[in-house]
């Protein structure tokens, strides 16, 4: 399986999202801070609110050829959160630059596709790991 992050889009305007992508933004935004905001106040343009993700809130789609698999909330510079493609379904986060995930399928598949996004910083711990995983998966 070789995951790919495809389709960044800088999320400004919370008219642009779709009613999950509201519900993902929210749970993202209680899972980075505690505060439970909807997505017009996470996308405020308030720049003193500093629960407010505008200007540093990207989502991209991970996808296996076609097949939509995960949506990826990455915000804050160096935060995020990784749902089910669809759904709320939280599998994974990032904390400080570092993939957090807890099912070792979905830590295989992610890690390799940052390392291809270029997401992945290269001083992360994992990084040696995840780019030999993502050699052997384009072997």
């Amino acid at each position: 399986m070789v995951s790919r992050f495809v389709d960044e889009r800088e999320i400004t305007d919370a008219g642009e999202l779709s009613p999950v992508e509201r519900e993902q933004l929210r749970a993202a935004g209680r899972l980075y801070d505690g505060e439970d905001l909807d997505a017009e106040a996470r996308l405020s343009e308030d720049d003193q609110d500093e629960s407010g993700f505008r200007g540093f809130c990207w989502l991209w789609r991970v996808v296996d050829g076609d097949e939509p698999r995960f949506d990826a909330w990455l915000y804050q510079v160096d935060s995020g959160t990784i749902f089910r493609a669809g759904t709320t379904e939280v599998v994974a986060e990032v904390i400080q630059f570092g993939l957090e995930c807890d099912d070792p399928d979905v830590r295989r598949e992610l890690g390799p596709a940052m390392v291809a996004a270029g997401i992945l910083p290269k001083s992360d711990s994992s990084y040696p790991e995840f780019t030999d995983l993502l050699r052997a998966q384009e072997q």
